[in-house]
């Protein structure tokens, strides 16, 4: 049971609001605007700024092969600009205006692998970073994938698409190989669901054995 340990301010509730005084747009680009938000406490009348990143939802789709070919994930890997490094994760990107998360999902896996699926298994969301955006990132487990051997990249994006088995996805996170939070807070939200003590085992049985 939780135990309340500590809170700031007296009376401290923290589903209040916040009012806003006022915001202001500092910067706009294709994946957010930039706010300047003055806020006031409701619980001290002080007023403080704040930066709010205003984003589009995402989505991350974890891929698997069907488990009589392999049972492989599928993984992408490309240079990421904001640390300026290669990185391995799963397939994802940007929900297009007035688009559902699960036709993005569908697209994004299209697009970046080549697949599709008949198969598909909402995972849930979370909140990437909710001290300054505004968005959310849905998860979608997508098995028995099948390649149609085309991809349908944009123009910005490099990639390599990779085929990798549990035994490997597994090493690859335990020696720090996979460090993209959203694909670790994707396996995360895997291992929660309820079906996942079956498709692990169906995984493992699709292990060659040594």
């Amino acid at each position: 049971m939780m135990r309340l340990l500590a809170q700031h301010s007296a009376g401290f509730d923290p589903s209040t609001p916040w009012k806003e005084q006022e915001a202001s747009l500092r910067g706009a680009s294709r994946l957010f605007d930039q706010i300047a938000a003055r806020r006031v406490s409701p619980h001290t009348d002080r007023s403080h700024e704040f930066t709010r990143l205003l984003c589009p939802d995402w989505v991350n789709v974890i891929a698997f092969t069907p488990a009589a070919e392999g049972g492989e994930l599928l993984m992408v890997e490309q240079f990421r600009h904001g640390i300026d490094a290669p990185t391995i994760e799963i397939i994802g990107g940007v929900c297009d205006p007035g688009e559902d998360p699960f036709q993005s999902a569908a697209r994004e896996l299209k697009e970046e692998t080549g697949h599709v699926s008949q198969n598909w298994i909402p995972l849930g969301s979370c909140t990437p970073n909710p001290a300054v955006q505004n968005n959310r990132c849905h998860f979608y487990l997508a098995l028995d994938c099948q390649s149609t051997g085309k991809l349908s990249l944009d123009p910005s994006e490099e990639l390599r698409v990779w085929a990798v088995s549990w035994a490997e996805w597994r090493e690859l996170l335990a020696n720090g190989q996979i460090h993209h939070a959203l694909v670790l807070a994707a396996f995360l939200r895997l291992y929660s669901w309820a079906g996942w003590e079956d498709l692990r085992k169906s995984l493992e049985s699709a292990l060659p054995r040594g």
